[in-house]
């Protein structure tokens, strides 16, 4: 339901108002023998003596900012070592905590990180690494040392691996029975046999028979839909020579705050960067079409909906699958209240799109030139997955279902040439939820996104879309 949609990605998103804690966890959790990941980071920082100063440093920044060992167990590099072991070991689980609030639940444990809830866990083990060393802008470890970036990269794709395997589906119960999880999918009568199973999961097919919700303005060609159950995190212009320029406010490691802009290449973003690793492409694309055009982003909650669908009808001209970094936002929040719950607040801003792992997709449509989507992996991300229909040429029904986000997911990003005139719709929360940029009200698949042609009047009117074609044709 609408109002149950989340705000927080799992990677990539904001949380809202979270869940109490207090119940009972388990008994202590049993040791994690040194994982093969870990010594590959052991050895790493013996050869590299900056990136140990650099970890070490942003440990200890961490521990400035929460030193409750409760919450932040991590104070040394041994902690570290012992807590990506846990990561790349964790089976996800979704405790309850009795308290639900219409958020995701919260579950931190010290070092007992099998009692950790899965948010919990995914946001803090960016917030060890996303601490401000330099005054750059960019001047966190898992920005400034590119050894380190890719390293993180692997572990991603290793626990996306364990994901797929029968012991990680131990404690979907634990989701399946939270309503926060949805009402829109079924569960297969024996059940999910991997989380990656469950995390993936289709909508309910005697619910929404042609595999898609209901598409809002269906047959206008003026109407713009949402890609998937999300948060959109706002629009902004992009300048006449292909630059985003988006705010930036975040505190150096002297506590002095740090306010500016950052100018990032459009251009580079739908074509690549050179280091960037191409896993397959089609077509080609001029990205100067977009100068003085309009950039979108949303983002998706660890519960809602991960697979994604064509916001506009048109011929797919333009693709490019780019495996880069998994990057994360991820700050800490202390209670507001006396009782209140402190957590980890992935945070998701516009400028942080940039040099993601990510799929390119350009449809030309019939009156509002060329639109580009483009999910991106963010977090622990194993893989984008498009349907075998996505090809060269092909032709797009608005509502038609193109890739699924394996484990993690989060976001995408949609650009509109300026000759579009495209118009967001989407409505303003009566008050902005925790984080960045979360300012408007969940849309979900197929619920209009916006307009072309500078108005906001384009049709709302609901049609379910045609099946869109099955794999292996």
């Amino acid at each position: 339901m609408k109002q149950n949609s989340l705000t927080c990605a799992a990677v990539a998103g904001v949380s809202l108002a979270l869940l109490g804690s207090g119940v009972a966890l388990a008994k202590d959790c049993p040791p994690v023998d040194r994982q093969p990941a870990t010594q590959a980071l052991i050895n790493l920082v013996e050869e590299d003596m900056n990136l140990r100063k650099s970890l070490v440093q942003s440990i200890e920044l961490g521990q400035r900012v929460n030193d409750d060992p409760n919450t932040n167990p991590v104070a040394s590099l041994n902690d570290y070592y012992d807590f990506v072991d846990a990561l790349v070991t964790y089976n996800p689980q979704n405790i309850d905590t009795n308290v639900h609030n219409g958020a995701i639940r919260v579950s931190m444990d010290g070092k007992n990180y099998c009692n950790w809830n899965i948010l919990d866990m995914l946001s803090y083990s960016y917030f060890l690494v996303d601490r401000q060393l330099t005054t750059d802008p960019r001047g966190q470890l898992q920005f400034e040392n590119e050894t380190f970036s890719n390293w993180m990269r692997t572990i991603a794709q290793s626990w996306g691996d364990y994901l797929e395997t029968p012991a990680s589906a131990a404690h979907v119960p634990d989701f399946t029975s939270d309503p926060n999880f949805g009402d829109w999918y079924c569960p297969p009568a024996g059940g999910y046999t991997t989380f990656q199973d469950f995390f993936v999961r289709e909508l309910c097919a005697t619910q929404f028979p042609t595999g898609s919700r209901p598409v809002q303005g269906y047959k206008d060609p003026n109407t713009v839909v949402s890609i998937g159950d999300s948060n959109s995190a706002g629009w902004w212009a992009i300048s006449n020579n292909g630059k985003l320029i988006t705010d930036y406010d975040t505190v150096s490691q002297a506590g002095q705050l740090i306010k500016g802009k950052l100018y990032s290449d459009v251009h580079t973003f739908i074509t690549g960067e050179p280091d960037e690793k191409v896993i397959a492409e089609f077509g080609s694309i001029d990205p100067s079409i977009f100068d003085g055009g309009t950039w979108t982003h949303q983002f998706l909650n660890v519960n809602n909906y991960h697979r994604l669908h064509v916001p506009v009808a048109g011929k797919l001209i333009y693709m490019k699958h780019l495996q880069s970094a998994v990057r994360l936002k991820s700050g800490w929040k202390e209670a507001v209240e006396p009782g209140g719950i402190a957590y980890y607040d992935p945070q998701d801003t516009a400028d942080w799109q940039f040099g993601q792992t990510r799929m390119v997709i350009g449809i030309e449509t019939e009156d509002h030139g060329v639109v580009v989507i483009s999910p991106m992996g963010m977090a622990q991300v194993s893989a984008i997955q498009p349907r075998d229909w996505v090809q060269e040429g092909a032709m797009a029904e608005k509502g038609w279902e193109f890739a699924n986000f394996a484990f993690g997911g989060s976001d995408f990003v949609v650009i509109f040439q300026e000759e579009a005139d495209f118009q967001l719709t989407v409505p303003h929360m009566r008050e902005p939820a925790p984080g960045a940029g979360v300012n408007y009200v969940p849309s979900l698949q197929g619920e209009r996104y916006g307009c072309f042609g500078g108005g906001n009047d384009c049709s709302v009117e609901p049609v379910l879309p045609p099946q869109s074609p099955p794999d292996g044709q």
